[in-house]
């Protein structure tokens, strides 16, 4: 099973221009994604003992929290982050692993999508989606959402952070789909990774976020060496 961050960046994915829409803010909506998974699975919560806003580890039995090596990844920072920095939206914005690479590098060996090796000029290959119905199914997760088709917690979790991050507008775009868009907005209203993210990343006059990865280079660089030692 993908984790929530890895459908996050399947319905993030263009697989027509072979790009990552979203990528300026795509480590926030992971860390948000992280987050949402091992809050769900009992591994995380969202305050501290004494009732304050905090990111702390609500199981110590095992280091580990799954079979997942990325969630492994989340608790690790969890259990890093000093108390000071322990604000969930303080977590959203300042946590770095695990990577969007980190997760791109997953789904690549889960042979999900892989890349090209960036031609001259380029920064990086061109993405493939090697898996089309692990993308169709992170997709309906949506779909459900902007539908009111009975969707579970965990297609909530993952419509929020894409509403958050305002992919939504981009998969969504049109007034063909302004019901969905509407939808959305309605039902998330006051979902906690949705508004978290609202805060984190408020709109201001003239922001604009470009959805295309072309633009990340420390990811194209990853991207790059990776596909150098590949066989």
């Amino acid at each position: 099973m993908l984790t929530l961050g890895e459908e996050l960046l399947l319905v993030a994915l263009d697989a027509e221009k072979g790009v990552v829409r979203g990528s300026p803010v795509m480590q926030i909506g992971l860390n948000a994604a992280g987050l949402a998974e091992l809050v769900s699975a009992g591994w995380l919560q969202l305050r501290q003992a004494d009732g304050t806003p905090g990111v702390t580890v609500a199981r110590e039995d095992d280091a580990r929290s799954s079979e997942q090596p990325l969630l492994d990844k989340v608790l690790f920072q969890a259990q890093q982050t000093q108390k000071g920095d322990r604000h969930p939206e303080r977590c959203l914005k300042n946590w770095v692993s695990p990577s969007l690479f980190a997760y791109l590098k997953s789904l690549r060996e889960r042979e999900v999508l892989t890349w090209d090796r960036p031609q001259r000029g380029a920064l990086y290959g061109r993405v493939h989606l090697l898996d089309a119905d692990a993308a169709a199914s992170a997709r309906a997760r949506v779909e459900r959402v902007a539908t009111g088709a009975g969707p579970s917690e965990r297609d909530v979790d993952l419509a929020a952070i894409v509403h958050g991050i305002g992919l939504d507008k981009v998969i969504y775009k049109g007034r063909r789909n302004r019901s969905k868009r509407e939808t959305l907005t309605t039902a998330l209203a006051k979902q906690r990774f949705s508004v978290m993210l609202g805060r984190v990343l408020p709109e201001t006059p003239g922001q604009k976020f470009t959805f295309d990865s072309s633009n990340d280079l420390k990811m194209a660089t990853d991207m790059a060496r990776t596909w150098n030692r590949t066989p």
